[in-house]
């Protein structure tokens, strides 16, 4: 079953209770005339007139909620009736009938309450709502590995430069500071510079660790040019 069939099969189970109601829905559905008694008539007759030519496509790209009307006149009627509801609809045409359209999806959403599908409207806002969610887990997910990425690549750069310092035998020659870094990422090749931090013995901070380390990289780029 397609989502806009779905979406009519819930609103043909919502039966009203009033007779007008009812006489509205059907005027709506025989592409009528609205006769008004109750405040709830409008809604019903453009039930009737959704569940005659209405259309919902699922929540996504393309998400549009449309009527496509026999003609110009009624067209205008429809119109004008939506917006006296305070729903006012794009107009289009298609294969030769007029067209109105909603792309919002708050106004899909007001355009189905007011026609009587809350439940219709908000499956519609809960998919909204996973779907927002989904894409800020993904989004997070996305950040934490480009994140964890750069910290390896910077990991491993450390750790070849120190190589190349001890290759060239002058690890004893480095600043106390430096040598302390660089014996702590050689043990320690996968850990945080926060981790590193804290097996200092004089604590830095995380741009002064930077610093050390973009020193040692310096020294091993001037050893390999010698």
């Amino acid at each position: 079953m397609s989502f806009s069939s779905e979406i009519k099969q819930q609103l043909l189970s919502n039966i009203p209770k009033k007779d007008c109601c009812k006489e509205n829905i059907e005027n709506g559905k025989a592409f009528g005339r609205l006769n008004s008694n109750c405040d709830k008539d409008i809604g019903c007759f453009l039930r009737g007139v959704f569940l005659k030519c209405g259309n919902v496509s699922a929540p996504g790209r393309n998400f549009m909620l449309s009527f496509v009307l026999p003609d110009d006149e009624y067209a205008d009627y429809i119109e004008e009736m939506l917006e006296s509801a305070g729903l006012p609809p794009k107009r289009s045409v298609r294969r030769n009938k007029p067209l109105l359209y909603y792309k919002a999806s708050e106004s899909i959403e007001d355009v189905l309450s007011y026609i009587g599908g809350v439940k219709a409207a908000l499956d519609i806002i809960n998919t909204k709502i996973m779907s927002d969610v989904r894409n800020t887990a993904n989004r997070i997910c996305n950040a934490e590995t480009a994140n964890l990425d750069r910290i390896a690549r910077a990991a491993a750069e450390q750790c070849e430069a120190i190589k190349v310092i001890q290759k060239y035998g002058v690890m004893q020659n480095l600043a106390p500071e430096l040598r302390e870094c660089a014996e702590i990422r050689l043990a320690n090749p996968d850990i945080s510079l926060n981790e590193i931090i804290s097996k200092l013995r004089e604590p830095v901070s995380k741009s002064g660790l930077n610093h050390r380390f973009r020193k040692l990289i310096e020294i091993a780029e001037m050893l390999q040019k010698t």
